[in-house]
């Protein structure tokens, strides 16, 4: 597993050189989605990126939540099928 960057990124949204806070929790992940994709979130204009690349999240989040709606229709065929 990657790490995060510990030294300053350029900001997507504000182009400053900052130094990234990670996201503790998000609407769409809680608290393990945004440790999985390595959410962080700029200090200067509040624009939430990756971590690790320095680019948008967006495509990785909308993955991950496809996932878990595919997981959790799986998971209701499969009691309705004990039933």
């Amino acid at each position: 597993m990657a790490a995060l960057r510990s030294e300053p990124v350029i900001c997507p949204g504000c182009r400053a050189d900052v130094a990234p806070a990670p996201v503790g929790f998000t609407w769409w992940g809680g608290m393990l989605g945004s440790k999985l994709l390595h959410h962080v979130e700029c200090p200067a204009c509040h624009v939430r990126f990756s971590g690790i690349t320095g680019r948008s999240n967006a495509g990785r989040i909308a993955a991950y939540l496809s996932l878990a709606a595919g997981l959790v229709v799986l998971l209701g065929y499969l009691i309705s099928r004990v039933r």
